[in-house]
């Protein structure tokens, strides 16, 4: 039997936005936006994924993180802990229950991807 290989990464915090609103925080009542704004800041990328970001390229535009959070939400709401996200000619592998990222590839360099249990194809509305 062939043993299970593991992640093992160190992770690097880089908000999106700066913090989280305390109206949020309270319950009391927000905007759409605030509440979004609110969700990106929990978003992480690891070492890992920062550096094959910047090695392949790769960046993300704030709708890119909108896109990102709203298809986290649904892979969530269908039980996903480990997903794929496809937007457009690249991918990245997140861990939804820490929103962080933990590696991006390129579909033609990396056509196999593993240790995941879901795949969700993201809209890139900007490109």
């Amino acid at each position: 039997m062939i043993d299970p290989v593991s992640w093992v990464w160190q992770s690097a915090e880089v908000p999106v936005r700066q913090g989280a609103s305390t109206s949020a925080r309270r319950g009391e009542a927000g905007s759409f936006e605030q509440a979004m704004q609110d969700a990106l800041a929990a978003w992480r990328v690891s070492q890992h994924a920062s550096s094959r970001m910047e090695e392949r390229g790769i960046s993300l535009s704030s709708a890119d993180w909108n896109a990102m959070e709203q298809a986290a939400r649904a892979a969530e709401a269908k039980g996903a802990r480990d997903t794929y996200l496809v937007m457009g000619d690249v991918g990245f592998v997140v861990h939804l229950p820490s929103r962080t990222l933990v590696t991006a590839l390129k579909h033609e360099e990396h056509p196999v991807v593993t240790q995941i249990d879901s795949v969700v194809f993201v809209s890139r509305l900007d490109r």
